[in-house]
């Protein structure tokens, strides 16, 4: 189940919780997978920059929780709005260009997970 691009949350727990912060886990996990195991410029143009946006999110958690910088914690609130949007754009493409992954379904099961505590 896609969310809607903008019914997610501007303000989510800092630092992230262990079971959100488990879920951009294995999201970026599946993400970097996939990556790694194509040439499909698509499917790296695609890709690519939410894995990207998701390793962020995990380096400005751990830069928090190690710091308690105000503004680090507004950097990661940022960082996460942002990627959420890209994942909810990520999550249709694949939905509807499926073919053209061969983890589809195990990036969009990540996705979902990683949405759901948003909605």
């Amino acid at each position: 189940m896609s969310t809607p691009p903008g019914n997610l949350p501007a303000s989510p727990t800092i630092p992230l919780p262990d079971d959100l912060r488990a879920a951009y886990e294995i999201l970026y996990a599946k993400l970097e997978a996939q990556y790694q195991a194509t040439a499909d410029a698509t499917v790296l143009g695609a890709i690519g920059p939410a894995r990207d946006n998701v390793s962020n999110i995990l380096t400005k958690d751990d830069e928090y929780k190690f710091s308690q910088d105000t503004n680090i914690f507004a950097a990661l609130q940022t960082q996460i709005a942002s990627t959420n949007q890209g994942l909810s754009t990520l999550e249709t493409q694949i939905q509807s260009t499926a073919s053209h992954f061969s983890m589809a379904g195990d990036i969009l099961s990540a996705i979902t997970k990683v949405l759901t505590f948003f909605s």
